[in-house]
């Protein structure tokens, strides 16, 4: 049974990828440049363009396809959704990585891809991560190797933060027992929620130095990440999910990693620990 994954090069799409391998599958990997993907998992998946620009890729990358995960494209993600959609209407089960913050708020571009994948009559599950652990050796890394400093629009608010391994390791689980889990949704996050402030002493412990949390106003921090190279709009939406986060939407914690893997979501302390070396 083919199982595609849309985005596979991203941060969940990379773990999904290399949990199924671990269980013997063969996943399709669509991708927008298959030789630049194929160092990810070498000759254990197979590669196939796709580009939810290019509804011509549509067609190859589903042939032969039973199962699908995707996330939606950035940009306008609902009319190429949509028309993706209207071509998979085969498959057997299918899995959209949506997003805890804005999956459920009625009008935002998640929750219009969540409601066509509820009405396109495929099996589905849908996945709402909460904000990733990586994030701290991603793009807020930057100010964390550079000046030491964690510089974003959270306020005192708490967040929890969660592993993309732990993502990746239910979507594969999902994946594995389809019947399981469908017409389900999971909000994805880690055991426990916890402010920046306490973030920046973790990985102050974690690196031997000190690494303060400075709260930013939303309008310095577009700004400042403008300045950085980011659009605007990115910026902006970016300051978006940030207040979301003010007002505690990501501060609650769920069972469902537990519900589905059968253990409890990773530990911030234990990522922090494991990934000292990143923040140098």
């Amino acid at each position: 049974m083919s199982i595609l994954i849309i985005g596979a090069t991203g941060n969940i799409g990379r773990e999904l990828s290399r949990a199924l391998i671990r269980k013997g599958q063969r996943p399709v990997l669509a991708v927008r440049d298959p030789e630049k993907a194929r160092p990810l998992c070498g000759g254990r998946a197979d590669y196939i363009r796709f580009d939810f620009n290019d509804p011509e890729t549509f067609a190859p990358a589903l042939e032969g396809a039973k199962q699908c995960f995707f996330i939606a494209p950035h940009a306008d993600p609902v009319p190429s959704v949509e028309r993706f959609l209207q071509q998979a209407l085969h498959l057997q089960q299918i899995i959209f990585s949506s997003g805890r913050t804005t999956g459920g708020v009625p009008g935002a571009p998640l929750n219009k891809v969540e409601n066509l994948v509820k009405a396109s009559g495929i099996p589905y599950t849908l996945l709402r991560p909460g904000w990733f652990m990586q994030n701290f050796t991603g793009w807020i890394g930057d100010d964390i190797r550079q000046e030491r400093r964690i510089i974003v629009p959270a306020g005192d608010s708490r967040t929890a933060f969660v592993d993309v391994h732990d993502i990746g390791a239910v979507a594969a689980a999902i994946l594995l027992s389809p019947s399981s889990h469908t017409s389900k949704t999971y909000e994805l996050v880690g055991r426990e929620a916890f402010s920046h402030y306490e973030v920046a002493a973790m990985i102050s412990e974690a690196v031997g130095e000190k690494v303060e949390y400075r709260p930013i106003e939303p309008a310095d921090y577009i700004k400042r990440m403008i300045s950085k190279g980011w659009t605007k709009k990115a910026a902006e939406h970016t300051v978006y999910l940030y207040q979301l986060v003010q007002e505690g939407k990501e501060a609650e914690i769920t069972p469902d990693i537990e519900k589905v893997l059968n253990h409890s979501p990773r530990r911030l302390s234990d990522f922090v620990e494991e990934n000292k070396l990143k923040f140098s």
